[in-house]
């Protein structure tokens, strides 16, 4: 656990027992641990000798010492990297690198985590398939994390990214705060990071494991923002209920106000009575008796209606 603090395992559990067995002479530490370098431990100040016998020196002391080294020497490291981004800007271009820089398949899923890990403020985005793999909540637990960590997220899903990701992976990130807007499509698939870069892939339609568009700040970048931006104020918010909405077992049991929440989320989407049925895992006919309810608590005429006015509700319309 102390690796990280130049303190290996061996020399851990020599501390730890000292630490416990305060006063023995190295004879009696000998006995309980063979072979142990006392001397290392006192070099390294995590051990102390007075008149023959061994304690440890305390916690808050030695090993914060050594923590606060470590730490400054990490914040050594971070000016030292914020210099060279500095430097990396300062380049004009063509010395630096081109707007648009190619990354290959293979490297693509690496260089996505990367530059999300490195984002600090915001991520924009349209979600739409295809994916490399099927996605799963554990897919989502780092978008989920950096939200958490105060990165603002504002995605924009099609109603194909809805249908294949699923109720259990969208919940994830949307219980943290995502601010997650539907439309029918999106014209490609797109993030955008802190208004500094932005990644899509080589050939729309695509996976980014055939290969990655970055682009860094340009007019094209510019314009891909304004187009973000464009799609966002014309998407419906998808505001999902964070309630479980499990089976209702055939047996005519209704759901509640969180149940018709997340219908009408999903009806906003486009979705269709199949892809809302296997979604909730209910039948066709209790969605069809759900959807007339709901028609009927809002005096909507059309099912679309009804998507509109609760679209309409949640953004303030």
């Amino acid at each position: 656990m102390l690796e990280r603090l130049g303190i290996d395992s061996g020399q851990e559990q020599v501390y730890e027992h000292v630490l416990t067995h305060p006063g023995r002479s190295a004879a009696e530490l000998a006995q309980d641990l063979p072979g142990a370098n006392l001397d290392a431990l006192v070099s390294k100040r995590l051990l102390r000798v007075e008149d023959g016998k061994y304690s440890a020196v305390p916690p808050a002391v030695a090993l914060q010492g050594l923590l606060d080294a470590r730490q400054l020497e990490l914040d050594q490291v971070a000016t030292r990297v914020q210099e060279l981004e500095r430097l990396h800007r300062a380049t004009p271009y063509p010395v630096r690198q081109s707007p648009v820089e190619v990354v290959p398949g293979d490297q693509a899923h690496a260089y996505l985590l990367a530059i999300h890990r490195a984002t600090r403020s915001e991520v924009r985005a349209f979600e739409t398939p295809p994916y490399v793999k099927p996605i799963s909540p554990a897919d989502a637990q780092p978008v989920a994390d950096a939200i958490q960590h105060g990165v603002v997220h504002r995605i924009v899903y099609s109603r194909a990214a809805v249908d294949e990701q699923g109720l259990d992976t969208l919940l994830v990130t949307l219980s943290v705060g995502e601010q997650a807007r539907v439309t029918g499509d999106v014209p490609l698939r797109l993030a955008i990071y802190d208004n500094q870069v932005a990644t899509l892939p080589m050939v729309t339609g695509t996976r980014t494991s055939e290969g990655l568009l970055v682009v860094r700040p340009s007019a094209l970048l510019d314009a891909l923002i304004a187009l973000f931006e464009r799609v966002w104020a014309a998407a419906l918010p998808l505001a999902l209920a964070l309630g479980s909405e499990g089976p209702d077992q055939e047996r005519g049991q209704e759901a509640g106000e969180d149940g018709d929440h997340t219908l009408i989320a999903l009806l906003s989407a486009g979705m269709t009575d199949q892809a809302i049925a296997r979604q909730l895992g209910i039948s066709l006919r209790t969605i069809g008796r759900r959807i007339q309810r709901v028609q009927n608590s809002l005096h909507a005429e059309t099912r679309f209606q009804a998507g509109v006015a609760v679209g309409l509700a949640r953004s303030g319309g």
